[in-house]
């Protein structure tokens, strides 16, 4: 007992130190990017210390309310409270720590040197997006997407099995293209959408300014939504609505709510019904319309139709993804997994070949931990950005991650005020977009060992920058 209050009295003065760290981020420049992005990290490393902790001291009673991670145990390995758990949490403490005071010593420090006046005023150019180029990218997005896993769709809709299920559990040396035409169909339109939402005119970027610009580009980000959704998956969507609302509270005082809200009760229409779509019964409705081949019988479809509106609200709540990267630092440590000492790097170094032509890549750090741990087989599990690092070098690598993911902050705080000799358009939509970009990425991000850093930077950042400007015209500002 007298452990478990001395560990709530330090866990509630972290936070505090954290959250105030955050507020202080957010000054600088008031930019809401900053705290939303320690309210990510936070969810995915600490707030399940709220909960476990306390839940393991009454014996687990925490299942009347929702919490339905102790079959994590089962397929994992079983989590107590003891040393080894509060030396994960003291490491998930440190890694916030060094990430926010490195932003913080380094902008405050390099401002004070350079003088550095933040209010930097507009270049003198526009980028207007073609809301009709940015339709047809969605588009061809999702027909790429839904064509390198047209075998798996068609098997999953013959048979009346979930789609998720058999999407997901398949070895498809494309299935990388897959995911990136999955990102790219729904960020893109979001993006676009999010300035019509904006009236502030403090952004170099607008929409064009068509009659049914936000009818389409309203219609390509539902299109966009039912398909993720169909496929039982949902980050992507939330990464859109992430990036929308940061873009928004930047500038909630002159913004189209209206408009805001329709996007808003889109993403949690989907995000709700996420696992109703993830039950064979959108495969059995499916087979009804195209005959693909009939299997099981209508009874098994209605039992499978019913939403369990309780599991669904304490899905949300209690999501395991409170669990499931919080508890992987602990089975690093629990079960003395040996350090790699920088295995990560090499698998970073040749995840840039595509599977198809080096089938035998480098594992990544992932499955050196889901091997390492012995776990059941079959099963998908998350491992945090810290355990990943732990596992490289050790207590250093806590550091690292820290001080790293900083300084991807700090470049994007300095790319937003460097005056550049020549503005292009690509130049403008990145030092425009890339904080929401980065923080819009973070879900996956702190889900990921060191091999992320490709996916932040080139899937994250420069690709949809890219498509962006393939949508996108510059004019000269009239001043």
């Amino acid at each position: 007992m007298t452990t478990l209050i001395i560990f709530f009295i330090l866990l509630f003065f972290f936070t505090f130190i954290i959250f105030r760290n955050a507020y202080i981020m957010w000054k600088v420049n008031k930019d809401f990017t900053l705290p939303i992005s320690t309210l990510i990290i936070f969810y995915f490393t600490l707030a399940g210390a709220f909960i476990f902790p306390l839940d393991s001291f009454l014996g687990f009673k925490g299942t009347a309310i929702g919490l339905h991670y102790l079959a994590i145990f089962d397929r994992l390995f079983p989590v107590a409270f003891d040393n080894d758990y509060i030396i994960s949490c003291a490491y998930y403490v440190l890694f916030i720590l060094v990430f926010q005071y490195t932003y913080i010593l380094f902008v405050k420090r390099y401002m004070r040197v350079n003088k550095i006046n933040i209010q930097t005023e507009k270049v003198p150019y526009e980028v207007i997006i073609n809301p009709y180029i940015v339709s047809l990218i969605s588009f061809i997005c999702i027909f790429i997407s839904a064509f390198i896993l047209r075998h798996e769709i068609y098997f999953a809709i013959g048979h009346e099995k979930s789609i998720y299920v058999i999407t997901r559990a398949n070895k498809n040396i494309y299935y990388t293209i897959h995911q990136l035409a999955n990102e790219f169909a729904v960020l893109i339109p979001f993006i676009a959408y999010t300035f019509t939402v904006v009236k502030s005119n403090k952004f170099n970027i607008r929409v064009e300014d068509k009659k049914a610009t936000f009818y389409i580009l309203l219609f390509t980000c539902i299109i966009s939504s039912l398909y993720i959704s169909c496929l039982g998956n949902r980050r992507e969507i939330l990464s859109g609505l992430v990036f929308c609302t940061l873009i928004s509270l930047n500038h909630f005082k002159d913004i189209s709510y209206k408009r805001y809200g329709y996007i808003f009760m889109i993403v949690l229409t989907f995000f709700l019904a996420n696992n109703y779509f993830r039950l064979p019964v959108i495969s059995r409705q499916l087979n009804a319309v195209l005959h693909l081949e009939r299997t099981g019988n209508l009874n098994e479809a209605e039992r499978d139709a019913k939403i369990d509106v309780k599991g669904t609200i304490a899905s949300v709540v209690f999501s395991n993804e409170l669990f499931y990267a919080h508890f992987s630092m602990y089975g690093v440590i629990h079960k003395n997994v040996p350090l790699t000492y920088g295995s990560s790097f090499i698998s970073l170094a040749t995840s840039i070949i595509p599977r198809a032509i080096y089938p035998n890549r480098p594992k990544d750090i992932y499955q050196y931990y889901v091997d390492s741990v012995n776990p059941a087989p079959g099963q998908i599990y998350t491992i945090h950005h810290v355990a990943a690092y732990y596992l490289n070098f050790g207590v250093i690598g806590v550091v690292l991650a820290g001080f790293v993911l900083g300084g991807f902050f700090i470049f994007a705080f300095f790319i937003d005020f460097y005056s550049f000799k020549r503005n292009g358009t690509f130049l403008i939509l990145l030092k425009c977009l890339i904080p929401f970009l980065i923080c819009g990425q973070l879900v996956t991000f702190i889900t990921a060992g060191p091999e992320a850093y490709k996916a932040l930077i080139l899937e994250g950042v420069l690709i949809p920058v890219l498509l962006l400007w393939l949508c996108s015209k510059k004019i000269s500002i009239v001043q």
